[in-house]
């Protein structure tokens, strides 16, 4: 299998500088070394027995001349392109700093089989004052994303892409910061397959400040990995995130944060609804490393169940090497309240509409946070029409 998979991702590198053939073919030998995790099984199986390796997103000349105009000051490029335009940023950091593609098989085979994705780049103190979107319908099933913010510069990444293959999909999006960078990302992806991963992974410089708001509406199967490094002294990130399970639909959640500089902030809100006979599993974790005095590590995760037949995990850790930090972490699991909804019905509302009215006031008290006004707005909406879907 691996000769053949060489071969293949061989043939897909039309165009493609050594360094990134070279890396790949890597990747091919390295993933069967590892363990295959159990929520990886049926997405690994898919890519070995079909793997898809046409390349998206191919710029021309003019395209890139274009991308990096100084009245535009950042760049917003295809990956591959980039990998020929920016080979030194490209080479350095893709898969390197964030998602590894040495950490597990899934990463290993997510590079081996990549087939897209953008490369954004902004240069040191460059303010980005329009939101950058990440907004593509990609018929293929590894997708992912580079976003270089570069030393004081600040964005507002806006990530909302689908997933219209019917093999898994596996989105990945790194985030490097810089010292002092600011970055404020959205996402709310969607699939097609019925099986799916998606990792946002961040590395942050000192004093770097990153937010990320997560909406997980869709419909199908998904693992993800939400992970941040706050590798040196002053840097702060928070993940807010809503999100909802229902039919017979399965979601397992991993956020972490690990404060790895003094003086570091970490803090993970997730609020999250399953319903008909649906799973939702929350594995959150704060990790202070040894020499991150000063450090705060805070979480709060919660679940609302509104059936009797699904299943809800609230699994919270901190892992603590150093003596003077401020963390804490909070848990719930708990069913919707009979009396409340016992006093929606008997002013007319239907169960349905009743467990509506209740799921809306769960999750909107998070979803509110998110700051920027058109894309909560969007965010709202999506959630009116993810919880008028019925499930048989």
């Amino acid at each position: 299998m691996n000769q053949q998979l060489l071969s293949q991702v061989m043939a897909s590198c039309v165009n493609a500088p050594d360094w990134l053939m070279k890396k790949r073919q890597l990747a091919v030998l390295l993933q069967e070394r590892f363990k295959s995790m159990p929520a990886a099984e049926k997405i690994m199986a898919a890519w070995l027995e079909n793997p898809s390796l046409a390349q998206l997103e191919q710029a021309d000349a003019d395209q890139v001349k274009a991308a990096v105009l100084p009245t535009t000051g950042w760049v917003n490029l295809p990956l591959f392109t980039a990998a020929n335009a920016y080979p030194e940023l490209m080479q350095e950091n893709l898969m390197e700093k964030a998602i590894s593609w040495q950490d597990s098989q899934l990463n290993a085979m997510h590079l081996a089989l990549l087939n897209g994705g953008r490369f954004i780049y902004i240069p040191d103190g460059t303010i980005v004052k329009e939101p950058i979107e990440l907004t593509v319908d990609c018929p293929l099933p590894n997708y992912h994303n580079l976003v270089i913010v570069g030393a004081g510069a600040q964005a507002t990444i806006v990530e909302h892409q689908t997933a219209t293959s019917r093999q898994p999909a596996y989105f990945g999006t790194e985030l490097l910061l810089g010292d002092g960078a600011r970055v404020d990302y959205y996402q709310s992806n969607r699939f097609s397959a019925a099986q799916n991963h998606q990792a946002v992974r961040a590395y942050q410089a000192q004093h770097s400040v990153l937010n990320m708001y997560l909406a997980l509406f869709d419909e199908h199967d998904l693992t993800t990995d939400f992970y941040t490094n706050l590798d040196d002294q002053g840097g702060e990130a928070e993940i807010k995130m809503v999100t909802i399970a229902s039919g017979q639909q399965v979601q397992d959640v991993q956020t972490q944060i690990l404060n790895h500089g003094p003086h570091t902030v970490g803090n993970i809100v997730q609020n999250g609804v399953a319903k008909d006979k649906a799973v939702l599993n929350f594995h959150a974790v704060g990790k202070t490393e040894r020499g991150a005095y000063g450090a705060n590590s805070q979480q709060q995760s919660r679940i609302l169940t509104l059936s009797d037949e699904c299943k809800g995990e609230a699994d919270p850790v901190l892992l603590i090497e150093e003596n003077d930090v401020n963390a804490g972490h909070a848990a719930s699991i708990g069913k919707v309240d009979a009396d409340d909804l016992y006093y929606l019905e008997s002013r007319g509302l239907s169960e349905h509409d009743a467990q509506v009215l209740l799921t809306r006031g769960f999750l909107l008290p998070v979803l509110n946070q998110f700051p920027d006004q058109k894309l909560r707005e969007n965010l709202v909406d999506e959630l009116a029409q993810r919880l008028e879907e019925k499930h048989e």
